[in-house]
């Protein structure tokens, strides 16, 4: 059965309910944004129930108070109604973002259900997942999709330049206080920690071409309680969450290229860390921008990728790396460093002997409380594709489990979802 479309029914662009003042009109893209991004964008979709409990949903009233709520945000959020600016800066113009709204004439239950739903989570997405134009338009674009069951879904993309998912959490968070019109004052956090980027010019990423496959694995509470005792038991302290489903997730994708290639080829893992929490004195919580990092795990032999040793190779990694970025260092001094990480990076990149891995956390955020004042969201998603062996963790809605989005080759895939180990503690939906 062919799944549904949705029919677009208006687009518009978003401005600021109050001009930029010309003290804020140039935002500089710190050097932290450029090593980190290029042009790609955060792509996410939540999904709302409708607070009423059936299909009498005011879409008229739901529209113009997400857009008034939106411009009322924007003028907090103001680089995100700008434009990118020599690929350094940005102009804030309050040219806007992109809104906007379609309908969909199937229920969200049976479009969940559908057999190829997760191809098809791009159709409720704003123009198209992974364009190349964040250099050239909207850096923020929003499209809010509403069922015939009246319950309702909001899909955005924001440009990686301007800030990582943290910032982008802080970001909706405001925006959906501003929509409950519960009377909290917000207020963005504006100011950058790392020096501009003014003079640093970085290549273009080039787009992967290869036959790429995306799948959800869910691990339970039960399951991840299972899978920190077997890395206790084998002496690593206090492992959490994300370390033994990072680590178990690895060590099945390096056993499914070997098992497609014939050969164990040498690997890394990439593990980010929010740095706001991280650095001494720590960043505000709510600090928009990018402000995460990567620290690195390597594995050439057999015994390098047993479960509980790659456990206490993340949690001893994420140490050093707090010992020796987050205490010691100010803005202007990490910047040498994470140069010299990154050229290793390019270096591992560029070498195709070398499986590169990255493993990204969207766990511990408030994306689950953005409420919008129908209730908080019944779900939410990563979108798209992306790159080649990515792993993007998020927290299950009731935030003791963790959901693994995880991006292989097709035929390295098709090895990873029947591997028994990964099974016994996930389910693949």
């Amino acid at each position: 059965m062919e799944i549904m479309k949705p029919e677009i029914i208006s687009r518009q662009t978003i401005k600021p309910s109050s001009p930029t003042p010309d003290s804020k009109k140039i935002y500089k893209l710190s050097l932290l944004d450029l090593l980190i991004a290029n042009r790609i964008y955060v792509p996410i979709i939540f999904f709302y129930q409708n607070k009423e409990g059936d299909n009498s949903v005011d879409v008229a009233h739901i529209s113009s108070g997400l857009k008034k709520s939106l411009s009322e945000t924007l003028t907090h959020y103001y680089p995100l109604a700008g434009r990118i600016k020599d690929g350094v800066t940005v102009e804030c113009n309050d040219e806007g973002a992109y809104f906007s709204e379609a309908r969909i004439d199937c229920h969200l239950e049976g479009f969940l259900k559908h057999p190829e739903a997760r191809d098809y989570l791009d159709l409720l997405m704003p123009v198209e997942i992974q364009s190349n134009s964040s250099d050239m338009g909207s850096l923020l674009l929003i499209q809010i999709t509403f069922f015939s069951c009246g319950r309702t879904a909001i899909g955005m993309r924001v440009s990686h330049k301007v800030s990582d998912l943290h910032g982008i959490s802080a970001f909706l968070n405001d925006w959906a206080t501003m929509a409950r019109k519960s009377g909290e004052e917000i207020s963005a956090e504006l100011t950058p920690f790392f020096p501009p980027g003014d003079s640093l010019s970085m290549p273009e990423a080039k787009p992967y071409k290869g036959n790429l496959v995306k799948k959800r694995f869910v691990f339970d509470a039960v399951k991840l309680g299972a899978l920190k005792a077997m890395a206790t038991q084998s002496g690593v302290e206090n492992p959490t969450r994300v370390e033994v489903v990072a680590a178990l997730i690895y060590r099945c994708a390096v056993a499914a290229s070997k098992v497609s290639s014939g050969s164990l080829k040498p690997s890394v893992l990439l593990q980010t860390v929010n740095l706001r929490k991280r650095i001494v004195p720590p960043l505000p919580e709510k600090s928009f921008g990018n402000m995460v990092w990567f620290y690195s795990i390597h594995t050439a032999r057999e015994s390098e990728i047993e479960f509980h040793a790659l456990v206490g190779q993340l949690k001893a990694g994420l140490a050093h790396f707090c010992d020796t970025y987050g205490k010691i260092f100010t803005g202007q001094e990490l910047i040498p460093l994470m140069f010299k990480e990154r050229a290793k990076f390019t270096h591992s990149n560029d070498n195709h002997h070398v499986n590169k891995y990255i493993c990204t956390s969207w766990c511990r955020t408030s994306l689950y409380q953005t409420d919008f004042g129908w209730g908080k969201p019944i779900w939410l998603s990563p979108t798209g594709i992306g790159s080649k062996n990515i792993i993007c963790l998020t927290d299950t809605r009731e935030g003791d489990g963790i959901e693994a989005f995880v991006t292989l080759e097709k035929q390295e895939m098709a090895v990873f979802e029947r591997d028994e180990e990964l099974l016994q503690f996930s389910s693949l939906n």
